[in-house]
């Protein structure tokens, strides 16, 4: 598992290093590269319950690389990998991530209310 997290990390790191003048060319090469096709072949692999790409999503979620596009293949790759048949140890490390990405986004808004509350942040409102 550890080599497939350094391969979405290494490929992550290099789409992120393309040239704007080439990278509409060089960035499809590299995303179907890590994907082996497309992300959407893969969301269909997963679909159809071929079990390496299940563990490749999870990896690819696990890791949460980041280049263009990166947070909506990892969010197709989620809604695919809730509906895929999983193991009982793959079910629990997706289950791991949906938490963390729960918890995550209840800080957030837990932090923007107590910002707008905060009357020293908002000086236009009166408390």
């Amino acid at each position: 598992m550890q080599s497939v997290q350094d391969f979405i990390r290494e490929m992550a790191e290099q789409i992120r290093e393309v040239n704007r003048r080439e990278f509409r060319e060089e960035y499809f090469k590299l995303v179907d590269r890590l994907f082996g096709g497309s992300c959407h072949k893969t969301i269909e692999r997963i679909k159809a319950g071929d079990g390496a790409a299940i563990e490749f999503g999870l990896v690819f979620v696990e890791v949460r690389p980041y280049f263009f596009r990166s947070q909506y293949n990892r969010t197709s790759l989620i809604r695919a990998l809730k509906h895929a048949r999983l193991s009982s140890s793959q079910a629990e490390r997706l289950k791991t991530v949906l938490d963390l990405e729960h918890e995550k986004k209840m800080r957030r808004k837990t932090n923007a209310a107590a910002n707008t509350m905060h009357p020293l942040r908002c000086p236009r409102r009166k408390f």
